[in-house]
């Protein structure tokens, strides 16, 4: 028997998935790797995190550097995939849509709650740029240190923020004895309404 439901609208079961990783998953439950391609269709992946997922809105959020390879490729092609999977629970979870910059004041407020080291770290790198050695990284960081020594709070830098990635597919996958695994496949039509299916494993 399957151990899946099969609601209408898959955000609040990706919302439930997410609390339970997060209550019994000890270590990083919000990693999530994300899929992007470029402009030649070359892909690339990496993990980040999963901030938060809008389940009346329909879009999840993660933050990173404008100037990084994941953002070229977003702004070439707007497309992203990402994953989530917990060995813990026997689940995984992968999220499909449309990624745009998250609005200024929702990065402002999230780049204000980070720790101020963090936050050094975002100003210092200049992320996915070649370096001669690790000791530039180190170097670029004291610099910044110095630079904001009597600032506070650290204003958010132009090159960092948020993206929405606005869902239009959601797949819930549970491991299965003898690898019967149960998939479950949403899919948002034009209109806002989702369809699912199952899927063989």
């Amino acid at each position: 028997m399957p151990t899946l439901s099969r609601p209408g609208d898959p955000l609040p079961l990706a919302a439930s998935w997410l609390a339970d990783a997060e209550a019994r998953v000890p270590k990083n439950p919000w990693a999530m790797a994300l899929a992007t391609v470029s402009d030649e269709g070359r892909p690339s992946l990496r993990y980040v995190l999963l901030k938060s997922l809008s389940t009346d809105r329909g879009f999840a959020v993660f933050y990173t550097n404008y100037g990084s390879r994941k953002a070229a490729e977003l702004a070439t092609n707007g497309r992203a995939a990402g994953a989530l999977y917990w060995q813990e629970l026997g689940r995984q979870l992968r999220l499909e849509g449309r990624a745009e910059r998250s609005p200024e004041t929702e990065s402002d407020a999230y780049f204000a709650s980070r720790a101020r080291l963090s936050q050094l770290n975002a100003w210092a790198s200049e992320q996915s740029q070649p370096m001669p050695s690790l000791a530039t990284m180190s170097a670029q960081f004291e610099a910044r240190r110095a630079e904001f020594a009597g600032s506070n709070p650290i204003p958010r830098p132009r090159h960092w923020g948020g993206y929405r990635l606005h869902l239009d597919a959601i797949e819930f996958w549970v491991e299965g004895a003898d690898r019967f695994h149960e998939r479950l496949r949403y899919e948002r039509s034009h209109d806002g309404t989702w369809s699912s299916v199952w899927l063989q494993p």
